[in-house]
């Protein structure tokens, strides 16, 4: 029997897949609504598939991932993405996920990607593989060194938030502010504000707020 967590935000597509997964003799154990209680939940429930949507509230299923990863490598994750573009590719597979199936693909795709990485394999597309290995553009970055004060600076200022706000809602300074922005800008490869969110969006370091 295939232990499953089900990670989305949007309760009637959570319900649906879980309907069909459970009518295909798969046990739904867990599901999370954001990315930061999948990174709880993963621990304690001890899944052997956990189903991640990329975009989600609070913590990104990309980002998620990397961290459930670096506590366990035996779980196994399969994201649920709308976009198969390189660039998510490339942050999936460096933040260590098992497979990737479209939102747009039929649920019998759901449920054999399942199958397959629950049972050791990888469950990527290989002609979207092949894309993403041919598009190896100069300014590829390494997202993985951002800890976890960066990502949090990185969001508030995806929210628009000024260097004081977003030391106001931290409990911290305007310079350490500053700092951490400076880091960023280092690690991404960037020069400005605008440059850091938009990269940290396309590669799903972070998520905007969406309206239900």
């Amino acid at each position: 029997m295939i232990r499953v967590v089900l990670v989305e935000d949007h309760k009637m597509v959570r319900q649906g897949t879980r309907l069909y997964l459970e009518s295909m003799g798969i046990t739904v154990i867990g599901e999370a609504t954001n990315g930061r209680e999948a990174v709880e939940m993963v621990p304690q429930l001890q899944p052997d598939v956990v189903i991640m949507d990329i975009h989600l509230p609070e913590l990104t299923g990309i980002e998620a991932t990397r961290r459930i990863r670096h506590e366990n490598q035996l779980v196994r994750i399969l994201m649920l993405t709308a976009y198969d573009e390189p660039a998510y590719i490339h942050a999936l597979l460096e933040a260590g996920a098992d497979g990737f199936i479209l939102k747009t693909a039929e649920l019998s795709a759901l449920y054999q990607a399942v199958l397959e990485v629950a049972g050791g394999q990888k469950a990527f597309d290989a002609a979207t593989l092949a894309r993403a290995a041919g598009h190896q553009s100069e300014d590829m970055v390494q997202v993985s060194d951002l800890t976890d004060r960066e990502i949090e600076v990185l969001y508030l200022a995806g929210q628009g938030g000024t260097n004081k706000e977003i030391g106001q809602k931290l409990f911290i300074s305007d310079r350490t502010v500053q700092g951490h922005l400076r880091n960023i800008y280092e690690k991404l490869n960037v020069s400005t504000r605008t440059e850091a969110v938009t990269l940290a969006l396309q590669y799903g370091i972070i998520a905007l707020e969406r309206t239900p």
